[in-house]
């Protein structure tokens, strides 16, 4: 026991020899532990340091990427949408403004994306840059009913604790109504803006909207009648219509309450106003209420007067629905009244042509103006129209609106389409502008070189605009439309094709316009030394003799000789040429030996042909028996004696267009025939493949060919060759 309690206590005292040896160890071990804290808060700092700057590079990689497409084809809408869908998620402030910003550029009737941006904004606190956003929402497209009530809900937060709420308020409602008051499913701004008057005590200003909205054509045009029957029913006669009115309705039926009431029709009483103060303080203070006089009348002068409020009102309600009822089909109709870039069905685009028409036909501008802006939000890839808006517009004397117009289709929403910008050249030269219509062709031709309509509107315009400046005095100054005819001909850039069509026209120009046929000739001959092989060319030769001021049949029957003698024609050409020299000597000539030794070569001609085609239908067959279908299909092709080519419009491919396909303007000279139904299914296909906004086909204006990478086949308005006729050919 002693040996224990010795042992304790000598390690008790040798502990305590410890601590008082090293009285500074305790705190040399705190701080070799704060030490090493501060070693693992630095090295934690810095790893996040490295994970957040690994962060932004990735955030700024992930950037790129989603506006790479965008870079190469600022039409990419589906590449848009999955830029915007990052930017939400991003949400940073920079990259989402320069994102909206370049979007609204091009697609500015996209209106749920305007209050994806205000929202992005109002969330971040910028509210004056929200306010901004809305505003520039609602200027793009003011029809938009949805964008307007987000807009006022905005507006009332703000302005609730700031002097004159409900006036400003009030302001931002009236714009709402002007701008889309009339669309005809307005209906929703209307209830919210008479409920908000009401709410505010404005039973007078209540009523006054109602009468505004039973004269307007709308889609629940029922229901607001309802609601004004109840509103009328429930408050005094004089709190429902304007002063004037009620006291022209009073003076009307007190002569006959006088006849059925003993005593006063009305009394007047003090009120206590109940409605919500202008503006609430920021202290919570609301101001003192508000004492006024009213009348309160007796149970038969409120139903006498109630009575003719209510059928002044349904004489009202009854025209409407007969407005109503005749613009019922159109409306119901319209089964996508938003923007998208996807085309719409035909049976749309007819239900908007006759619906504009049937407004234009009732002649009510305002309701025009209205039910154009509607359509455009449908129907902005469309250029027809943009066209057909802007020519209503000028119609009506409003020159400057239809140049407005123009200016929006041409520069944000059809920056790609030539035959809107045609138009507006053509409206501008129409006006006298002749620089700002050249101007406008030049731009869209530097931005989409290829068009060969454009290239000859714009010799056009400096073809008219000599005539102007030579007036009755001068002949004309023709060397700017000449000189710009032979740059397109000899220019390197220009294919084969597309410069023997340019040299076709600038030689009718010569032979036409100035009278000069050898001139012309000549420019037909070298252009036929360029491209032997075009029978246009020798087509036109022959035309230029054809039409000589004075018949020479030598002259006829040496340019067709030519031709028949090219050894750079095929046969079948040559056939369709000798033809028609058989024609002309039959009936034109005046050597029936000539005539006679034709026809020899034009039998002998058509049996070589013949006989071509015999050998490869032979030769398919001994090559395989292959599949019915297949065959059939060869020997219909080899029992043909010429091959026939449906006739394409002339117009060049440009090498940059709307989702790889080449759109093309209206047809000059030979109009080519419509699309098979083939061609229209191939065209619907491409369209589905790139998922991206085209006109449908149209039979009047344009037609479309996908992949097109050269000029189609040249057609001039010459005679067309006649078929072979049968009592040339021997059996």
């Amino acid at each position: 026991m002693g040996r224990g309690r010795s042992r304790s206590e000598s390690s008790s005292k040798s502990r305590s020899r410890s601590r008082s040896r090293s009285p500074n160890s305790g705190h040399r071990g705190r701080s070799h532990s704060r030490r090493r804290g501060r070693t693992r808060s630095r090295s934690h700092h810095h790893d996040r340091r490295s994970r957040s700057r690994s962060s932004d590079r990735e955030t700024t990689d992930l950037l790129k990427l989603c506006w790479k497409p965008l870079k190469d084809d600022s039409r990419n809408f589906d590449a848009w949408t999955h830029l915007l869908q990052y930017i939400e998620q991003l949400d940073e402030t920079k990259a989402a403004r320069e994102a909206y910003d370049d979007f609204f550029k091009r697609y500015p009737y996209c209106y749920g994306y305007w209050r994806k941006y205000a929202e992005f904004e109002r969330r971040h606190k910028h509210y004056d840059r929200c306010t901004e956003v809305y505003e520039r929402g609602v200027t793009a497209i003011p029809l938009s009913v949805d964008l307007w009530l987000h807009y006022i809900a905005f507006i009332k937060e703000i302005v609730q604790h700031q002097e004159n709420a409900v006036q400003k308020t009030r302001v931002i409602y009236d714009h709402a109504i002007e701008a889309c008051g009339m669309e005809f499913r307005s209906d929703k701004l209307w209830d919210e803006y008479i409920n908000w008057e009401l709410s505010n005590g404005e039973t007078v200003r209540a009523g006054a909207l109602f009468d505004q909205i039973l004269s307007i054509p709308t889609l629940l045009y029922s229901n607001h009648f309802d609601k004004y029957k109840t509103f009328v029913n429930s408050n005094e006669p004089d709190r429902v219509v304007s002063q004037d009115e009620y006291s022209e309705i009073f003076a009307k039926v007190e002569p006959d309450l006088h006849n059925v009431v003993d005593g006063d029709l009305f009394l007047l009483e003090d009120c206590v106003d109940d409605s919500p103060p202008d503006y609430i303080p920021e202290n919570g203070e609301e101001p003192p209420k508000k004492i006024f006089t009213r009348r309160k009348h007796c149970e038969e002068a409120l139903r006498v007067l109630r009575a003719e409020i209510l059928e002044r009102r349904n004489k009202k309600y009854l025209l409407n629905e007969q407005e109503v009822s005749r613009r019922w089909a159109f409306e119901e109709n319209i089964k996508r009244p938003y923007f998208h870039v996807k085309p719409l069905e035909r049976a749309q685009l007819r239900n908007w042509r006759a619906y504009l028409d049937f407004e234009i036909e009732c002649g009510d501008i305002t309701r025009i103006i209205i039910l154009f802006e509607r359509c455009l939000i449908a129907c902005a890839l469309y250029e027809e129209m943009w066209i057909k808006y802007a020519r209503y517009v000028e119609s009506i004397g409003e020159s400057s609106r239809a140049r407005s117009i123009f200016r929006r289709a041409t520069e944000v929403h059809l920056p790609r389409k030539p035959n809107v910008h045609l138009a507006y050249s053509a409206f501008e030269e129409k006006n006298g502008d002749f620089e700002k219509a050249n101007s406008i062709l030049a731009n869209f031709d530097h931005r989409y070189p290829g068009y060969a309509v454009i290239a000859l509107r714009r010799i056009g315009i400096e073809r008219r605009f000599a005539i102007r400046q030579a007036g009755d005095r001068d002949s004309p100054d023709y060397s700017s439309v000449i000189s710009r005819f032979e740059r397109l001909i000899h220019d390197s850039r220009t294919p084969r094709k597309l410069s023997a069509f340019y040299a076709l026209k600038l030689a009718r120009f010569h032979a036409k316009t100035r009278n000069d046929r050898k001139l012309a000739e000549k420019i037909i001959r070298d252009a036929i030394n360029r491209d032997k092989s075009n029978p246009q060319l020798y087509l036109a030769l022959v035309d230029l003799a054809y039409t000589a001021p004075v018949f020479n049949e030598r002259s006829v029957i040496e340019a067709l000789n030519e031709v028949l003698e090219s050894d750079q024609l095929s046969d079948e050409d040559k056939l369709r040429f000798s033809q028609r020299k058989l024609d002309f000597l039959e009936d034109l000539g005046t050597d029936v030996e000539a005539l006679q030794k034709h026809l020899e070569y034009h039998t002998q001609l058509q049996k070589s042909i013949e006989n071509v085609a015999v050998s490869n239908k032979r030769a398919a067959d001994v090559r395989g028996s292959g599949d019915p279908l297949d065959k059939k299909m060869r020997t219909a092709a080899c029992y043909t004696a010429y091959p026939t080519h449906q006739q394409q419009q002339y117009y060049a491919a440009a090498p940059s267009t709307d989702n790889g396909i080449t759109v093309v303007g209206a047809a000059y000279g030979t109009i080519a025939a419509p699309p098979t139904a083939a061609t229209a299914a191939a065209t619907a296909a491409a369209v589905a493949t790139v998922g991206q906004q085209q006109p449908q086909l149209s039979n009047t204006t344009q037609y479309y060919y996908p992949g097109q990478q050269q000029p189609p086949t040249i057609v001039q308005p010459v005679p067309v060759l006649t078929t072979i006729q049968p009592n040339y050919v021997q059996q």
